[in-house]
């Protein structure tokens, strides 16, 4: 008499191979979606530091700070008033050195300013901007 079906060791091997290949897959996932996030980040500081740019040209120096308000935005003044940025990015997964995913901005002495994105998960764990 012939049995049909699958012996045990031919689902073991056919179930290993399912984890194996859903393994690769997480890990895939997590590391796309780290590039992602990371890749945000840096938009986010290029978004910004346009935004202060376009303040310096409007009031002829960098805003002190960029977050007086909730919801954050960058405010420049001259004549007349205008908003350069009605509310700036925040970080798209916060961590403990930004707990409000605000990025880090400062001006410095000699009129310039730093914007810091603290949270990166890459290779890189702070991303910079510097203008003196």
């Amino acid at each position: 008499m012939k049995r049909n079906g699958f012996t045990f060791i031919e689902l073991l091997v056919v179930i290993t191979i399912m984890a194996v290949v859903f393994a690769a897959g997480v890990v895939s996932y997590t590391t796309i979606a780290i590039n992602s996030r990371d890749a945000r980040r840096r938009s986010d500081l290029e978004a910004i530091r346009q935004a202060l740019e376009m303040c310096r040209s409007i009031a002829s120096e960098y805003p002190s700070s960029i977050y007086p308000a909730n919801p954050a935005a960058i405010i420049c003044t001259d004549k007349s008033s205008s908003v350069t940025m009605k509310s700036t990015p925040v970080d798209p997964k916060p961590c403990d050195a930004q707990p409000d995913g605000h990025y880090t901005y400062s001006t410095t002495v000699d009129g310039g300013y730093t914007l810091t994105a603290d949270c990166l998960e890459g290779a890189t764990k702070t991303l910079t901007v510097t203008n003196p």
